[in-house]
């Protein structure tokens, strides 16, 4: 599961770098639409497969709880995610 964080920060590093290039294509005198377009979908590209990454490793972490582990995990999300009464 240590691989799943390195990739994670492995995408996050492609991001950023992703990030520059794009900042230096709009910065150009003479910007290229279609390079920062390409640029652009790259960066989105990025984003998803770090995304899915992600949830791939949730679920590869949450294999190892108890089923118990798994509904008091389920609870306190569910908790926070309900409106706050006032």
């Amino acid at each position: 599961q240590a691989d799943d964080f390195l990739a994670g920060s492995d995408y996050e590093r492609k991001i950023d770098e992703a990030e520059q290039e794009l900042w230096t294509l709009t910065a150009e005198a003479q910007p290229d639409i279609n390079k920062i377009e390409a640029k652009a979908r790259e960066i989105a590209q990025l984003q998803v497969d770090n995304r899915l990454a992600f949830i791939r490793s949730v679920g590869k972490a949450a294999q190892v709880l108890t089923e118990e582990q798994r509904q008091i995990l389920v609870g306190m999300v569910a908790t926070e995610d309900s409106p706050k009464s006032e």
